[in-house]
């Protein structure tokens, strides 16, 4: 059985209709003790993310997530996989702090990278392409085609849906099965869309089916079909950009929060009495 643990690395502030939407980034640690993973590597120093993209917010970059790992006794020298969800610039970069890890991506999502749905363009990085391609194979990249046992208790399946080659792995825990969705609906609105619970602004005609995201390469219907299809091999999904995910799988578990009082992505950073200096 394995443990989860989600790593909040930073935040980004994304105009948004006047306002500025809080974004946190999430990478995650799975682990039973002996085998070490991590889901997704994160966002670049902020820093470097305004250079590229003009979008401000804090943390990012391997020392973060290094600190991160110092907390549960791990170095990334320590992560046997780094499983990317997709490859845009907040979910694959910081590779090079694990030189000794197996990449593990859809052969899909590379193409994709190279060449891109155009309104995606800005969300591939040139260098995450490069470092990814200048590993060797086997033992530094493998790409994979489909759905597939990473090892018992880890089941990645290929959902196109946000991207090409989007997968998320399911996780076997002692509760049951973890999805580790990512931008397969990165809020748990998308998940759940007519739940008060999950939306400040509940959508009763999508009692039975899902909201899919703004951001896709296939068409809305893939991407329901593929949020279908997680939620038939799952228990409940971890979303990437939600402030409500569970920090600590399985002693925090929950299909759905209880309420939208932890959702503090329309609050200013000072008005959300957070530190956005640091990692909290």
């Amino acid at each position: 059985m394995f443990e989860i643990h989600s790593l909040r690395i930073g935040e980004l502030y994304l105009p948004q209709g006047g306002a500025i939407h809080r974004d946190p980034v999430h990478v995650w640690l799975v682990t039973d003790g002996t085998q070490h993973f991590l889901v997704d590597s994160g966002m670049a120093r902020i820093e470097r993310v305004e250079e590229m993209l003009k979008v401000s917010g804090w943390g990012g970059g391997p020392e973060i997530i290094a600190q991160e790992l110092a907390k549960h006794g791990l170095t990334p020298d320590d992560i046997s996989h780094v499983i990317l969800t997709h490859m845009h610039f907040d979910h694959a970069d910081n590779l090079e702090a694990f030189p000794n890890s197996t990449i593990v991506v859809q052969r899909d999502e590379v193409f994709h990278a190279i060449d891109p749905a155009p309104t995606q363009r800005p969300f591939y990085k040139k260098h995450i392409l490069n470092e990814l391609l200048g590993r060797k194979r086997p033992a530094g990249l493998q790409l994979v085609e489909g759905d597939f046992d990473l090892v018992e208790g880890i089941r990645i399946i290929k959902v196109p849906s946000h991207t090409a080659g989007m997968q998320v792995p399911i996780v076997t825990t002692a509760k049951g099965k973890a999805a580790l969705v990512s931008d397969l609906g990165d809020h748990y609105k998308y998940w759940y869309p007519a739940d008060p619970r999950a939306t400040r602004k509940p959508m009763r005609y999508l009692s039975d089916t899902f909201l899919a995201g703004p951001i896709r390469s296939e068409s809305e219907r893939d991407w329901c079909a593929a949020m279908r299809k997680v939620l038939d091999n799952a228990d409940i999904v971890v979303p990437a950009h939600d402030f409500r995910i569970p920090m600590h799988m399985p002693e925090d578990w929950w299909a759905v929060p209880e309420s939208n009082d932890g959702d503090i992505a329309h609050l200013s950073p000072e008005g959300a009495g957070e530190n956005t200096s640091e990692v909290s």
